[in-house]
């Protein structure tokens, strides 16, 4: 039996062709939103990364759509680097676009460092990272796609990097709470997708500049890679999710072979040398880049790293050995530890700082102080009455005496003996009531300030 039903033309099959793949761009967010709100928690508000382009506009339009559907708060954030001339008209742009969408609009204003250790693209980076990441909303929304992340692995391969930088960017980054809903998404999908709805963006002109690398790869490579190799964007994604999963084996690896120390000090700024002794080189190399990136720092180069952990595991136990990380971070070695310290601390080693009662105080050195009262322990309130307390470094010629039944000590000698590093016993902060030494952090209360049991008195918490 023949069909009387026409059969459709080329233009109207791609036409529907289109549609769908429109409207399951849709269908993907809210697929990934609701996976997302079932494994993570209950998602109650999203922050959009929104620089402008079509990538960000889609993002927060398609968010728009399922906000009603889900009843999430939604907020915008715009970062303004100040590298184009038209930066403010962008601004303008996100302002009536936001507007127009009733979604509220925070604008950070951010300047570049005149030593661009990482390249103007990469200080650009790590400064609009900064911005998004101290929103208070359950999550950050970006708009990366398959495009953006085949020009990562691509660049990333092209600098050598290993497994962790060839894994690229993740769907969902738990530790950092950013999401990228498009990820599967091809820029082609997008693109339609606002010339359907008839989207207005901006095109950022340093786009077109071929000189920047990633400007390069999207341009001239890929055109040529896709032309060849009709799937190669799904292919390189496909490539980034396996390796993404080797990492993270590697990264279950080092937490295996650290699992004692991370025990006990939870990630600290500090890794004993025997804990990565008693591995092979692989392995110890893959602990201590762990140990570097649980404690927030860039990774350093292969041969770096290398000679980082030679020197670690050679250097004798009264070797100073210092070597430098970053322009703001070196590693150091004190007796059995390895310890990640910032350069120049001791610029401004003297301070004197008068407590006005904060729960708080961040010292000159980067560390906080924290205040709380207690009951039954701690320094006595009573023995403050009408006195100030001060927060102040060691100067020198310092007595204690915590224990009555342990003779007085000088300070000096007390931190000699303690495991503390010479260059963290010039800024351990003292505390003195009036000009009374009162308490040594990690070392005891003067007994003359000790509190009664049952009295209420201040804990000091380093």
């Amino acid at each position: 039996m023949v069909s009387t039903k026409k059969p459709l033309s080329n233009k109207v099959k791609a036409s529907t062709s289109k549609q769908t793949k429109q409207s399951s761009l849709l269908n993907e967010v809210d697929k990934a939103f609701v996976s997302l709100n079932q494994s993570y928690k209950k998602i109650k508000s999203m922050t959009v990364a929104l620089s402008g382009g079509v990538d960000s506009v889609v993002l927060l339009q398609l968010l728009h759509s399922l906000q009603k559907k889900y009843r999430f708060t939604l907020n915008v954030t715009h970062v303004h680097h100040g590298l184009s001339k038209n930066a403010d008209k962008w601004v303008k742009f996100c302002e009536k676009l936001c507007r127009d969408s009733l979604v509220p609009l925070d604008v950070h204003y951010v300047k570049l460092p005149q030593k661009k250790s990482l390249g103007i693209e990469g200080e650009a980076r790590q400064l609009r990272y900064e911005k998004l990441l101290q929103s208070k909303s359950d999550l950050v929304v970006l708009a990366h796609h398959a495009d953006d992340q085949a020009e990562t692995f691509l660049l990333q391969l092209i600098r050598g990097a290993g497994v962790k930088g060839l894994s690229s960017m993740a769907d969902f980054d738990d530790a950092r709470k950013l999401w990228r809903p498009l990820l599967k998404a091809s820029r082609s999908d997008i693109e339609n997708y606002a010339k359907q709805h008839k989207l207005k963006w901006i095109e950022d002109e340093s786009n077109q500049n071929i000189d920047l690398d990633r400007n390069f790869i999207r341009s001239k490579v890929l055109p040529i890679l896709k032309n060849r190799f009709n799937h190669i964007i799904k292919v390189i994604s496909r490539s980034s999710i396996n390796l993404a999963e080797a990492q993270n084996l590697l990264d279950d690896l080092a937490k295996i072979d650290l699992k004692i120390y991370l025990k006990s000090v939870n990630y600290n700024h500090k890794l004993q040398v025997e804990s990565l002794n008693k591995l092979s080189h692989s392995r110890a190399k893959n602990a201590l880049r762990y140990w570097l990136e649980m404690n927030d720092q860039l990774m350093p180069s292969k041969d770096l790293l290398d000679e980082l952990l030679r020197q670690v595991l050679t250097a004798k136990k009264d070797a100073e050995l210092k070597i430098d990380l970053s322009k703001d971070v070196e590693i150091r070695r004190y007796k059995d530890e390895i310890y990640i310290v910032q350069k120049n601390q001791n610029k401004e080693k003297n301070y004197e700082i008068v407590w006005a009662g904060e729960s708080e105080i961040l010292l000159p050195n980067g560390s906080k102080l924290k205040f709380k009262k207690v009951k039954g322990k701690g320094i006595s309130l009573e023995k403050m009455k009408n006195k100030k307390l001060i927060i102040s470094n060691r100067k020198g010629g310092e007595f204690f005496k915590p224990d009555s039944k342990r003779p007085t000590k000088k300070v000096k000698q007390l931190l000699q003996e303690s495991d503390l590093p010479p260059w963290e016993r010039e800024f351990l902060p003292l505390i003195f009531i009036d000009d009374e030494l009162a308490y040594v952090p990690n070392y005891g209360i003067e007994i003359k300030f000790q509190a009664k049991p049952k009295e209420t008195a201040l804990e000091v918490i380093i």
